[in-house]
C-alpha cells in the first residue's frame, strides 16, 4: 500500500467520522424539537363548563382541506363545511421525528389526549392511554364504534383496545370483545365469519341492518362492504349505519359516546385515486348530515367532524369538476398538512382557531365527564 493510498484511507475515515458526527448531531435535534413540541401539545387543557352531553365524534381518514374544496367543486357545497357552528383546524403530528403520523397514532391521540409512536394503539412505551371510550364506560354511559372498513383498523382500534402495533389484529378484537362497548359496526366480513363463535361469545353477530335492528344485547356487525349511496339490507351506507347504532344508543339514561369513521378517503388517496376519494367524502358528508339531523332531534347532543389526518399531499388551485385530476395528488402517503374539525351544537369551549388533535380528545372527555 503506497503512502499516498494511506493517506485516502486516512482522510475517508476522518470524512466519514464526520459525517457521523453531524448526522447525529442533527438526529438528536430534530429528536428534541419533537420532543418539544409533544410536550407543548400535551400540556394544552380544555375549557369547558356546559352540561354533559352525549358525543359523537366523526373521522374522516386521510381527509384534508383540499379534499373538502375538492369535493365541494365536484358536488356542490358539502353539509360539514357550511352548517357548522365553530370550524378551525387540527395539527396531526406524532412523536416520530421523522415524516408525518400514520392512522395510529393519530387515532390515539384523538381518543386518549396523548401522543404516540406510529404504529401503536392506545399506548405509549407500554403503558396503556385511557381512551373517551373507556371515560364514557366508566361513567355508565353507553358507548359505540362505526368504521366503513374492517374495526380492527388503526382507527377504530385506537378507540377501543391497547397494543403495541397496528398489526396485532387478534389482541386488538380480544381487546374489543372484552372492552363491554355497546356495538361494532363494519366491513370486512370475510375476516370476521371466521371468528363468529369466537365473536358471538359476548356479542350477537349480525351481517344485515334488519338484523341489528332486531337484535338483544350488544351487537357485533360485520358486512362485506359499506356502499357509499343507494345501500341495502346487507350493503348499508355509513348514514344508515350510523342511524342504527343511534337507534340503540338513544335508549341508554346515562347518554352515550360513539366514534364513526369513513375509512376510504385515506385508502383512495393512497392510491392517487381523485374520484374515489371524493365519493368517500361526499359519503361521508351525508352519514354527517343524518348524523346531525338525529343529534338535533334528541337534544343534548354535541357532534364533531375531523380526519386523523391527511393523505396523498392533494392540492386543489380552484379547479372546476372537469379539471379534476389523479394528477392533483403530489404524494401516495401521508402528509403533515393540518386537516379541518368542524363542531355541531351550542356549547363554549376554549380552543385556539388552530389546535392540536389531542385536544379533541379532552374536549370529549371534558363533555362526558362534566358534572
Amino acid at each position: 500500500m503506497t503512502t499516498n493510498t494511506k493517506k485516502a484511507i486516512k482522510i475517508s475515515v476522518a470524512v466519514l467520522a464526520v459525517l457521523i458526527f453531524a448526522t447525529a448531531v442533527v438526529l438528536s435535534g430534530l429528536a428534541i424539537a419533537q420532543s418539544v413540541k409533544v410536550s407543548e401539545a400535551e400540556k394544552y387543557t380544555v375549557s369547558y363548563d356546559g352540561e354533559k352531553l352525549n358525543v359523537i365524534l366523526m373521522i374522516g381518514d386521510g381527509m384534508g382541506f383540499s379534499h373538502v374544496a375538492a369535493a365541494t367543486a365536484k358536488y356542490g357545497d358539502l353539509f360539514f363545511a357550511t352548517e357548522a357552528d365553530y370550524a378551525g383546524d387540527i395539527t396531526t403530528f406524532s412523536r416520530n421525528a421523522f415524516g408525518p403520523t400514520d392512522s395510529a397514532a393519530a387515532a390515539t391521540a384523538l381518543a386518549t389526549g396523548c401522543k404516540t409512536d406510529n404504529g401503536q394503539i392506545g399506548q405509549y412505551r407500554g403503558k396503556d392511554l385511557r381512551s373517551t371510550t373507556e371515560t364514557a364506560l366508566s361513567l355508565g354511559m353507553a358507548a359505540g364504534i362505526i368504521a366503513t372498513e374492517g374495526v380492527d383498523g388503526a382507527t377504530p382500534a385506537g378507540f377501543s383496545a391497547h397494543t403495541s402495533s397496528r398489526n396485532n389484529l387478534d389482541d386488538i378484537l380480544s381487546d374489543q370483545l372484552a372492552s363491554g362497548i355497546d356495538l361494532f359496526f363494519g366491513s370486512n366480513a370475510e375476516r370476521y365469519d371466521s371468528l363468529k363463535a369466537r365473536i358471538e361469545q359476548k356479542y350477537v353477530y349480525a351481517d344485515a341492518l334488519s338484523e341489528i335492528e332486531s337484535a338483544q344485547g350488544k351487537v357485533f356487525a360485520a358486512f362485506d362492504e359499506i356502499a357509499t349511496s343507494q345501500g341495502t339490507d346487507e350493503t348499508p351506507t355509513l348514514a344508515s349505519l350510523a342511524v342504527a347504532a343511534l337507534d340503540i344508543l338513544s335508549e341508554d339514561e346515562d347518554g352515550f359516546f360513539l366514534m364513526i369513521e369513513e375509512s376510504h378517503i385515506d385508502k383512495r388517496s393512497h392510491d392517487n385515486d381523485i374520484d374515489g376519494a371524493l365519493e368517500h367524502v361526499k359519503a361521508y358528508d351525508e352519514a354527517i348530515k343524518a348524523v346531525v339531523e338525529y343529534a338535533e332531534r334528541i337534544g343534548n347532543t354535541i357532534v364533531i367532524v375531523t380526519a386523523d389526518h391527511e393523505t396523498g399531499g392533494l392540492q386543489y388551485n380552484g379547479e372546476r369538476a372537469e379539471q379534476l385530476s389523479d394528477d392533483m395528488f403530489t404524494k401516495g402517503s401521508h402528509s403533515s398538512a393540518n386537516v379541518p374539525f368542524y363542531v355541531f351544537g351550542e356549547i363554549d369551549f376554549d380552543f385556539d382557531q388552530i389546535t392540536d388533535n389531542t385536544q379533541i380528545a379532552k374536549l370529549c372527555q371534558a363533555i362526558i365527564s362534566a358534572k
